[in-house]
């Protein structure tokens, strides 16, 4: 098996998913479209069953097990949306399945994992706190480890979204996309620019999580001491390695986002949208609100990462409710 999946792993990947998920619709935003003077496109990942698209890629690593490695099952750690992804593809294929969260971890992620039937570890205050506790694990354990951003199934899983944007969208300019570990944007960007080259890619980070922009910017992995963001599908402090190896040639453009304009961003979505998005997904509404100057006029594919805000975002969201009605 070779270390990045290509174009035909992914199609591979996607003929599986599509006997356990239904493709996520892409609908044409007309409110973000006149008001920010683009021709914006909503990929809806917040449609799938855990309301994420982590679980492409937890399904589909998962279905790449062995017979001995289900039998063992697997471990690994996240922040949230990752774990119900693992939690949900062992579900499925009957693997068992220990999850790592660090404290803080939102309590609807928390809870969703439990009740998708993973043994749930909260351990430490960051990602990499998790990583290293649930790598303890396995080693303990002899479960498999699966790190997101170093493991082939994920990263292809993840891409078979570029698929289904550029079928659905075939004369799309520009794609924008959320950047944690780099795993998502690497996957994609795989699918996008081998099908078609043009298209620009542009991630987006927390400002206050800036590994990956800054890894991107200096062509070497960076890390960073803190990952203080309330969107914890950015909260990372370095670049998946396997991940950083694809998306350092595939990326045209990273940003940063603060966290004041990522939860000004989550009413604005509401508003237009009809849902509400989560902090990894509100961070690519702020990027296209922000820089819609730049972007004025292209057409413009953007994804709805999750939407697992949790009543405590949602009460944190309130105050950021607009004056007027």
């Amino acid at each position: 098996m070779p270390s990045h999946p290509t174009l035909t792993d992914i199609a591979r990947a996607r003929r599986f998913l599509n006997d356990h998920l239904t493709p996520t619709p892409m609908y044409r935003s007309a409110g973000f479209s006149e008001t920010l003077g683009l021709d914006l496109h909503v990929k809806y990942e917040n449609f799938q069953p855990i309301r994420s698209f982590k679980v492409r890629g937890g399904l589909y690593a998962m279905s790449l097990l062995d017979e001995s490695q289900r039998e063992r099952g697997v471990t690994t750690a996240s922040t949230g949306n990752h774990g119900q992804g693992i939690a949900y593809g062992g579900g499925v294929l009957g693997v068992p399945v220990t999850v790592v969260v660090p404290h803080g971890t939102p309590k609807v992620k928390s809870d969703a994992i439990r009740r998708l039937g993973a043994d749930l570890v909260v351990h430490g205050t960051t990602i990499a706190d998790g990583f290293k506790r649930a790598r303890e694990i396995a080693e303990d354990t002899g479960k498999v480890y699966i790190e997101d951003g170093e493991d082939f199934g994920l990263m292809a899983g993840a891409g078979t979204i570029g698929l289904e944007i550029v079928e659905d969208l075939p004369d799309v300019d520009a794609v924008v996309l959320p950047v944690g570990g780099g795993n998502l944007i690497a996957g994609v960007g795989t699918a996008i620019k081998a099908t078609n080259p043009e298209v620009r890619l542009i991630g987006v980070q927390a400002s206050n999580a800036p590994s990956v922009y800054r890894s991107w910017q200096e062509g070497r992995t960076v890390i960073t001491a803190t990952c203080d963001t309330f969107a914890g599908g950015l909260a990372t402090t370095y670049p998946g390695g396997l991940a950083f190896d694809v998306l350092k040639d595939l990326v045209d453009e990273m940003h940063l986002v603060t966290e004041e304009e990522m939860k000004r961003a989550i009413p604005v979505v509401l508003e237009h949208t009809g849902f509400i998005a989560e902090g990894a997904a509100a961070a690519v509404f702020a990027l296209c609100m922000r820089e819609a100057a730049a972007l004025r006029g292209q057409r413009v594919a953007i994804l709805f990462s999750g939407g697992n805000l949790g009543m405590d975002g949602v009460r944190e969201m309130v105050r950021y409710l607009p004056d007027e009605a």
